[in-house]
């Protein structure tokens, strides 16, 4: 089950990576869209802030598996169990929590196409490339890949909803892995205690990469949008 959860989070880093991508090249043009294309700059805002939420969903995922430390000290075990228990029961409210917040990512697609095509006059990757064309990019390749970059992240079948979906299975299957590794048929043993935070120490610098990497693509979002106000 682990190496089926580290593939999974890597899929969900490249709807991440894919968003800091866009997000720089924003950036790197807002002197010149300031200057040349004022107008679409509002849009540009508003769009760069619904991508935003998707990220900002995946560090709200990460935490869930992050957050939690077992304590291996003597005398501690029956404490630890009902901790990781209550813990695990907590985790299924969240993660039902989340879900629900994937149909809203899918209305955040939309309304990124809606505005694109405001801006763009199409809403597509041809359209998109458009936008960057007006970040003075003067590079008609790179237009194109972030067009094609955000077509893929703007279209619900396609990067955002996947991720979050991804994500929210990831987290899952990791939960339950650990779960698993203190007992079966119901039952959990102060002995499984050791293999569950060895498993937890597995899992947690993926989790951790996918927390920071959301964090500081939301960071840069958030900059960006001030950056246009």
């Amino acid at each position: 089950m682990f190496k089926d959860v580290i593939e999974g989070l890597k899929l969900v880093k490249e709807g991440i990576q894919s968003v800091q991508t866009i997000a720089k090249a924003v950036q790197s043009g807002k002197d010149y869209l300031k200057a040349k294309h004022p107008d679409v700059r509002s849009d540009l805002r508003a769009m760069a802030g619904e991508l935003g939420k998707s990220l900002w969903f995946v560090k709200q995922a990460s935490a869930v598996l992050t957050n939690f430390r077992f304590a291996v000290g003597a005398g501690s075990a029956g404490t630890e169990l009902r901790a990781f228990n209550d813990r695990y029961i907590q985790s299924k409210t969240e993660a039902q929590r989340l879900r629900d917040q994937i149909d809203d990512l899918r209305t955040h697609c939309s309304k990124v196409r809606d505005h694109a095509m405001r801006i763009c006059g199409s809403a597509g990757a041809a359209g998109f490339a458009k936008l960057f064309a007006m970040l003075g990019l003067n590079s008609p390749e790179k237009e194109k890949e972030l067009g094609e970059k955000l077509d893929r992240l703007a279209y619900e079948d396609f990067t955002v909803a996947n991720s979050a979906q991804k994500m929210l299975e990831c987290l899952e299957s990791a939960l339950r892995d650990i779960q698993d590794a203190l007992g079966d048929g119901g039952a959990m043993y102060p002995e499984g205690i050791p293999r569950a935070a060895a498993l937890l120490a597995q899992y947690g610098p993926a989790f951790e990469e996918m927390e920071e990497e959301a964090a500081l693509g939301a960071k840069t979002i958030r900059e960006m949008v001030k950056d246009l106000e």
